[in-house]
C-alpha cells in the first residue's frame, strides 16, 4: 500500500465506526501540461491468550439474516465479486457489510486475497476497512498475523496508535519491549504518530532516543510529515534548525513535499524568505517536484511565469522529473528549458536514463524525437536491473 496507508486506514476506521455508507471522491487527472516557453515475532507482550485455529474460508459473507429488512444484498457474494463491483458508492457499501459480517477469523484470508487483486483505491479502501475493523474487535489477533505475515507488517503501527490512543506510556513500554527490530519499529512509528498529532516537539525529541533502524526510514520523518499536515510554518521552522542533511529525505524535504500536497504556493513563499539562494533553488524544487505530480498544468504554469535564473533551473529540472513517467516528451521538453548548461546536461542525462527503463522498447524513439543527440541516449536496461535514479 502506498504511504498513504495510515490515512486509509484512519477513514476506514471511522467507517467502521459509524457504518453509514462512505462517498468515496472520485479522483481526477488535469489536462496535458503547457510546455515550458523557450513516496516469527519473539514478542514479550504481543503474544495473545491461546485462540481457536483459524480454519479455512471461502470468502463469503454470512448467510441472509431475515430480521433485516429486504435481506442484504452483499451478503451473498464474494469479495473479489463485490470488489468488480461497477459502482463506487455500491462497491463501499457492499464492503462495509461484507466487513461488519466478517469474523476476526476470516480478515488474514481476506487480506490476503486482496492482495492478489489489482491495486487502485477500491483494493486501498477494503484492505483499510479490514484492517480497521480487525483492530477494533481483535487487536491481539492483528498482531499475532502481522508477525506471522512480514508483509502485512504495518498493521502493528496501526494496532499500537489504538492503543497508546488508551494508554501512551504503556503502549510505549510494551513497543519497547518487542524482540524483533521490526516490528519494534512499527509499533515506535504507531506510538509516536499517536503523540505526534498532540505533541510534535516532544514526539521528535522521543524518537531520538528510540536508536536506529537502517532498514527503515527515520522515524522523524514520518513525524515532520505529520506536523506539516496539520502545522505546515511550524514544521517547517523547526525543519530548518535539524541538521539531518539537505536531500530530498532531509527534514525540510519531508515537511515541503507534504506542504506542496497542501498549498503549493504558500510552501514556495516560505522557501523564498530563506536566506540561502542555493537552499532556495533546492527547496523549490522539492515544492514544485510534489506540485507536478498533483497538478501539473498549475505547476507548469508557475514554472513559466519565472525568469531565468537559478530558481527557475530548479523548478524546471523538478518539473521534468516528476513528468518522466507520465508525459516524457513534456519532461524532456522541461529539462531542455534549464539555461545553466550543465544542469541541463545533467538533468537530461538523468532523465534519459529514466525514460529508457520505463519505455525499454520505445525508449530511443521519444528521445530521438525529441532531439536528443544519439551518443546521449543510453541501452536499455536488461532484464533485472533497475532503472530509477533518485526522486
Amino acid at each position: 500500500m502506498p504511504e498513504n496507508r495510515p490515512f486509509i486506514i484512519q477513514a476506514a476506521m471511522v467507517a467502521t465506526a459509524l457504518i453509514a455508507g462512505v462517498g468515496i471522491g472520485h479522483f481526477f487527472t488535469g489536462p496535458p501540461v503547457v510546455p515550458p516557453k523557450v513516496q516469527p515475532l519473539a514478542v514479550a507482550a504481543v503474544t495473545p491468550p491461546p485462540r481457536a485455529v483459524e480454519r479455512p474460508m471461502t470468502l463469503v459473507g454470512t448467510p441472509h439474516d431475515p430480521a433485516k429488512p429486504n435481506g442484504s444484498s452483499a451478503s451473498h457474494k464474494t469479495l473479489e465479486e463485490i470488489m468488480k463491483g461497477p459502482s463506487t458508492g455500491e462497491r463501499t457499501r457492499e464492503l462495509e457489510e461484507y466487513v461488519r459480517n466478517l469474523p476476526s477469523s476470516g480478515i488474514g484470508a481476506a487480506l490476503k486475497q486482496l492482495r492478489a487483486l489489482p491495486e487502485g483505491t477500491a483494493r486501498d479502501l477494503a484492505s483499510g476497512l479490514l484492517v480497521a475493523h480487525w483492530i477494533e474487535t481483535d487487536p491481539e489477533g492483528a498482531l499475532q498475523f502481522a508477525a506471522q505475515n512480514h508483509e502485512f507488517d504495518y498493521m502493528t503501527a496501526d494496532v499500537f496508535q489504538q492503543m497508546a490512543s488508551s494508554d501512551s506510556q504503556g503502549a510505549l513500554a510494551r513497543a519497547q519491549a518487542i524482540a524483533d527490530p521490526n516490528m519494534r519499529y512499527q509499533a515506535l512509528r504507531g506510538v509516536l504518530s499517536y503523540m505526534a498529532d498532540m505533541d510534535p516537539l516532544g514526539a521528535l525529541q522521543l524518537a531520538g532516543t528510540l536508536g536506529n533502524f537502517p532498514n527503515n526510514e527515520p522515524l522523524s520523518q514520518m513525524i515532520y510529515r505529520q506536523w506539516a499536515s496539520m502545522d505546515p510554518q511550524a514544521a517547517a521552522a523547526a525543519a530548518a534548525l535539524a541538521s539531518d542533511g539537505n536531500g530530498w529525505r532531509s527534514p525540510v524535504g519531508q515537511v515541503l513535499r507534504n506542504w506542496a500536497g497542501q498549498d503549493p504556493l504558500s510552501a514556495i513563499a516560505w522557501a523564498n524568505a530563506q536566506s540561502d539562494p542555493s537552499a532556495q533553488a533546492r527547496d523549490i524544487g522539492q515544492i514544485v517536484r510534489q506540485w507536478g505530480r498533483d497538478d501539473p498544468t498549475a505547476a507548469a504554469n508557475w514554472v513559466n511565469s519565472l525568469g531565468s535564473g537559478a530558481t527557475r533551473d530548479a523548478a524546471a529540472a523538478a518539473l521534468a522529473f516528476s513528468l518522466g513517467g507520465s508525459d516524457p516528451a513534456a519532461a524532456l521538453g522541461w529539462a531542455q528549458s534549464i539555461s545553466d548548461l550543465s544542469q541541463r546536461n545533467s538533468a537530461l542525462e538523468r532523465l534519459t536514463r529514466e525514460i529508457m527503463y520505463r519505455n525499454p522498447s520505445n525508449g530511443a524513439a521519444i528521445l530521438t524525437a525529441a532531439g536528443i543527440p544519439q551518443n546521449m541516449i543510453p541501452p536499455p536496461p536488461a532484464p533485472g536491473q533497475g532503472g530509477r535514479h533518485g526522486r
